[in-house]
């Protein structure tokens, strides 16, 4: 276990390189408008699984396929956002494996992606993964865990809810 306090551990959904949100070539997520957080520069050379970082509920799938949110059990939301650009694929490349309203286990699959399809269209495959901001106002300290991560197993933030 990375930290030891009590408590919320958010593990990454791939397998690659955790940087800060801050990095990422989109401003709508390096200015932090969407939430904070980090990203995830994905290995995926036989991995084609996201899975899901935090145990709760499926509160969002985009009608795109490339997103997802879940509420936490306590009530935090995170955004899982696959790939840069990949709104313009309609759907293409992402096969979803859980639909709004099922819950999940941390390290559960969310999602298969074709990570050629990303690419041969012109979009980067770097993954946020982000408190909303929607929720952020209720994270008293956020943690990040920079560098190399293995998918479920790896945390890449830690968060204390404010009481």
């Amino acid at each position: 276990m990375f930290f030891q306090r009590k408590g919320e551990e958010i593990l990454s959904p791939l397998s690659g390189q955790i940087v800060s949100v801050t990095e990422v070539e989109s401003p709508i997520f390096s200015g932090k408008v969407v939430g904070d957080g980090v990203a995830v520069e994905p290995y995926f050379q036989n991995d084609d699984l996201v899975l899901s970082p935090v145990s709760g509920m499926i509160s969002m799938v985009a009608v795109q396929k490339h997103a997802y949110g879940i509420t936490t059990f306590d009530g935090i939301e995170i955004l899982i956002h696959i790939g840069l650009g990949t709104v313009s694929l309609d759907g293409n490349g992402f096969t979803p494996l859980v639909k709004e309203g099922d819950k999940v286990e941390q390290g559960m699959p969310l999602c298969r992606v074709n990570w050629s399809t990303l690419t041969e269209n012109g979009c980067k495959t770097t993954t946020p993964v982000l408190i909303t901001s929607v929720s952020i106002d209720k994270v008293k300290r956020l943690t990040l865990n920079l560098g190399p991560a293995r998918a479920g197993e790896t945390t890449c933030m830690f968060y204390l809810k404010n009481k």
